[in-house]
C-alpha cells in the first residue's frame, strides 16, 4: 500500500456487516491436511501482494475489498436462516501505518469490553492479540495484528456471541495458522549432492523423492488451496536437480528440457526471474486443463527446474506462491538453517505472466 496514516483509522466495512504418481500423492496429503475436528475441510488462503496466508473453512464464503488504503479479505460463516446474514466473519488485512499495534487497535476496542490480551509473534514479526465484547454481551469480538516496517497485517473476527462460540474451533484454525510469509523464513531443503537448496513454506509437504542415473526428483504438495464436490484441490511443486547436457549452461538446459516436454506444454510466457528463466505453460489432458509455472536455473554443468503445477481454477492462488520460493533457490555450498534471501518486495509487477491463467 502507499498511503501512511498516524491518525486511527477509521473501522473498516466488514463482511458481517456489509500426471498418476503425483496425484495419488495430491490425495493423500489432502486427506490429512484439508480435515480437522469435527470434519470441517479447511482450505488456505495466501495473497502474494501483501505477503499473508491463513486457514479457512471451506464452507465459508470469501469477499474482498480496499478501503482508505487498506486491503480486506473476508471469511463469512454460512448463514443460518433465510435472511443470508452471516452469524459471524473474519476479516484478513493488511495496509501501511505508522502508529503501534496497540493505538491501531483503538479503533476496534472502543467502548467495547476487553477480556484478555496477549503478545503474538508471527515468523518473527511482533505483535499482540484481544478478546472483547460489546457492553452488553450479545457480540463477541476477536482482534489479532503484527506490525513490521510501517505494514500492519491481523485478523478481525465479529459475530453473535452465540455463534462465535459455536464457532471456536474454526477461529481457533485461523487464528493460529495466521503467517506472515517471510522467504527468509521458510524451512530450508538441502541436497548436498548438488550444493544445492530451496526455502519451502512449512504448510508444503514433501510427498516422494527418488533418484536415479544423476537426477533428482523431489516433490511437494501444497496445502488444499479449493475444493470440488468432496475433493480439496492442490498445488504440486517438482524439483528437478541434474546435469545439464554437455556441461552446457542455462540457454542449453532451457532447451534440453523445453524438447523433452514436448508439444502438449503450450509456453503462454516466457521472462527473466532472478537470474534464471521462468515459463508459463498450459497443458490439457481429457479431464482437465491444468496451468503449470516453471523456472529455470543452471551453474557449473547443473541444471535445476522448479515446477508449479495447478489446475487452472486453483493456479491463481498458488503462482505469486511460486514466486517467494523460487526466489529463495541457492547453488553452493548449502549448509541448512534458513534461506539468505532478503523478504520479496511485495508488488503486482513481481509476478511474470501474472494474467496468464484465468483468474
Amino acid at each position: 500500500m502507499s498511503t501512511t496514516s498516524s491518525s486511527p483509522r477509521r473501522r473498516p466495512i466488514t463482511g458481517w456487516s456489509s500426471r498418476r504418481g503425483l496425484a495419488a500423492a495430491l490425495l493423500a496429503v489432502a486427506a490429512l491436511a484439508g480435515c480437522r475436528g469435527r470434519g470441517e475441510t479447511f482450505l488456505t488462503y495466501f495473497n502474494g501482494d501483501h505477503g499473508v496466508s491463513v486457514r479457512y473453512a471451506a464452507s465459508w464464503r470469501t469477499d474482498q475489498a480496499e478501503q482508505d488504503g487498506v486491503w480486506y479479505r473476508y471469511f463469512l460463516a454460512p448463514p443460518p436462516g433465510p435472511d443470508n446474514r452471516a452469524p459471524v466473519s473474519v476479516t484478513l488485512l493488511a495496509g501501511a501505518t505508522a502508529n503501534s499495534v496497540d493505538d491501531y487497535a483503538q479503533s476496534y476496542l472502543a467502548a467495547h469490553t476487553v477480556s484478555s490480551s496477549r503478545p503474538e509473534d508471527r515468523e518473527g514479526v511482533p505483535g499482540k492479540s484481544w478478546v472483547f465484547a460489546s457492553s452488553d454481551g450479545k457480540t463477541a469480538y476477536r482482534l489479532l495484528l503484527v506490525s513490521r516496517g510501517g505494514r500492519v497485517a491481523g485478523l478481525y473476527a465479529q459475530g453473535d456471541a452465540v455463534a462465535v462460540e459455536k464457532n471456536t474451533p474454526i477461529l481457533d484454525e485461523m487464528w493460529s495458522s495466521f503467517t506472515i510469509e517471510r522467504p527468509d523464513q521458510y524451512p530450508v531443503h538441502s541436497w548436498r549432492s548438488f550444493d544445492a537448496s530451496l526455502g519451502v513454506p512449512g504448510s508444503w509437504r514433501e510427498t516422494r523423492q527418488f533418484s536415479g542415473r544423476g537426477t533428482l526428483l523431489v516433490q511437494f504438495a501444497s496445502p488444499p488451496l479449493l475444493l470440488d464436490k468432496r475433493e480439496t484441490v492442490n498445488a504440486a511443486l517438482s524439483v528437478t536437480l541434474e546435469p545439464v547436457p554437455e556441461g552446457g549452461g542455462l540457454r542449453e538446459y532451457y532447451e534440453s528440457t523445453r524438447r523433452k516436454l514436448g508439444e502438449n506444454y503450450q509456453v503462454t510466457s516466457h521472462q527473466a526471474f532472478r537470474g534464471g528463466y521462468v515459463d508459463v505453460m498450459r497443458t490439457e489432458t481429457p479431464v482437465a486443463v491444468s496451468f503449470i509455472k516453471r523456472y529455470y536455473y543452471a551453474e557449473a554443468g547443473r541444471g535445476c527446474s522448479l515446477s508449479f503445477e495447478a489446475r487452472e481454477d486453483a493456479f491463481p492462488r498458488a503462482s505469486r506462491w511460486a514466486d517467494y520460493i523460487a526466489s529463495t533457490l541457492r547453488f553452493g555450498n548449502a549448509t541448512g538453517g534458513t534461506a539468505a534471501v532478503a523478504p520479496i518486495t511485495v508488488t503486482p509487477a513481481a509476478s511474470p505472466a501474472a494474467g496468464s491463467a484465468p483468474r
